[in-house]
């Protein structure tokens, strides 16, 4: 089976030089872990919808590079029970340090990851703009067509099938429920013009037929 990742791994470190053997590490990790038998949302797919997203609005972002690296450790560790967020983050920087990125790029990458678990983003941050779109490629989902969002939604339940419904269903709806209540869903214009009414249309149609509200 042809590599999905090391072409992109390629394009990303093409400023950078990397040894083949650190490169074949790297691609190995992140191939393997979007591979994971119980990865039926977050997987490779997720991650190349994103990229794509990333390329289609790059002339708004001020280093899309990081984007792109963000995007593609952003999942990388995704178990139930555990805080993906931090533990990807701190992957994502040991391999953006191995490679020769400044520390200030990788803390700006894990900062964009960690900011995915709850989509808020730092008072006064100079990059806030690109970590704007980054989690705004991240929540479109929920804005897509309504047989989209419904394979989206039962696919995230199959992720959490180690929960029974009376467990996974109030949670989904906390989720549900914290997001149709936030200030804003989506954080730039461009995504909130494009999105907004059909994500809160998915989610209050989520809330009513998928965990029985």
């Amino acid at each position: 089976m042809d590599s999905w990742f090391a072409p992109v791994w390629n394009s990303l470190t093409a400023g950078y030089a990397v040894e083949p053997s650190l490169a074949a590490s790297c691609i190995q990790q992140v191939e393997q872990a979007y591979a994971g038998r119980k990865r039926f949302y977050h997987n490779a797919e997720h991650i190349l919808a994103l990229l794509k997203l990333s390329s289609e609005y790059r002339h708004q972002l001020k280093a899309p590079l990081l984007v792109d690296f963000a995007i593609v450790y952003h999942d990388l560790v995704y178990r139930v029970g555990v805080d993906n967020e931090a533990l990807s983050a701190y992957h994502a920087g040991m391999r953006l340090a191995e490679i020769g990125m400044s520390e200030q790029e990788v803390s700006l990458v894990k900062l964009y990851i960690e900011a995915t678990k709850h989509h808020r983003i730092p008072e006064n941050l100079e990059y806030a703009s690109d970590l704007a779109y980054f989690l705004d490629f991240d929540m479109s989902i929920l804005g897509a067509p309504w047989n989209e969002y419904e394979s989206y939604a039962a696919k995230v339940r199959k992720e959490y099938s180690v929960f029974p419904d009376f467990l996974y269903k109030p949670g989904r709806k906390k989720f549900l429920e914290q997001c149709l209540a936030a200030p804003v869903i989506f954080h730039t214009p461009e995504f909130h013009q494009k999105f907004d009414t059909a994500a809160r249309s998915n989610m209050q149609k989520e809330l009513q037929y998928l965990c029985g509200k």
